[in-house]
């Protein structure tokens, strides 16, 4: 068989690259003259300097801050002991007579003045037991109940369902009868033949 052209490069050993540069013998890698004996421009003279804080920027106080004495010999004005008075607020609840409840009476003014309704009132009342609460948690069976007769239907769906776990029935290497006995039909012989492949020698 004769080998061909395109087989005799494909043979052949890989080549590196003719950029390829080698791994290095040292980590130190070596500084070039040029870049020794450079100058920096201006531009990278002013990047270099350090970042300056600004005019108005202000340091961290410390927590306990030290009141001057200016502050506490401080006296207020009259119009700054005005400010500092706290506004007084008056709640006032005008309401109609007929609409006062009559348990309020007793109480004080400001208790009374308050507006209650039928509703709220209604709401108010403690909510009672049920009627049911009071029955004994063992009831008595009465003797018709320990008399009664089951009827069939009733037994039979009483009856809880026999069920089988799988797990313990299948046998996953057994092999029914009628398939040990099975005969193949002619179609399903063909399907079962393995496919021929073709083999095809180029001759170059």
């Amino acid at each position: 068989m004769a080998v061909s052209q395109r087989l005799m490069v494909l043979s052949q050993s890989k080549q590196l690259h003719s950029r390829y540069v080698p791994p290095r013998t040292t980590p130190q890698w070596p500084v070039s003259t040029a870049a020794r004996n450079a100058n920096c421009s201006p531009r990278v003279v002013d990047l270099a300097v350090s970042k300056k804080l600004h005019p108005n920027f202000e340091a961290a106080r410390p927590v306990p801050a030290e009141v001057p004495l200016s502050a506490r010999t401080a006296r207020p004005t009259p119009r700054l002991r005005i400010l500092a008075v706290p506004v007084p607020r008056h709640a006032e609840c005008k309401l109609v007579e007929f609409q006062k409840s009559k348990l309020y009476e007793d109480k004080r003014i400001s208790v009374s003045n308050c507006t209650t309704y039928t509703k709220q009132e209604m709401l108010a009342i403690r909510k009672s037991l049920h009627s049911r609460t009071s029955h004994q948690i063992q009831q008595p069976v009465t003797k018709p109940h320990l008399n009664i007769k089951i009827p069939p239907r009733l037994v039979e769906l009483s009856t809880p369902l026999s069920r089988k776990m799988i797990k313990d029935i299948y046998n996953p290497f057994q092999v029914i009868p009628t398939a040990k006995y099975a005969v193949a039909s002619e179609r399903l012989s063909e399907l079962a033949k393995p496919k021929t492949h073709h083999l095809y020698s180029s001759l170059c």
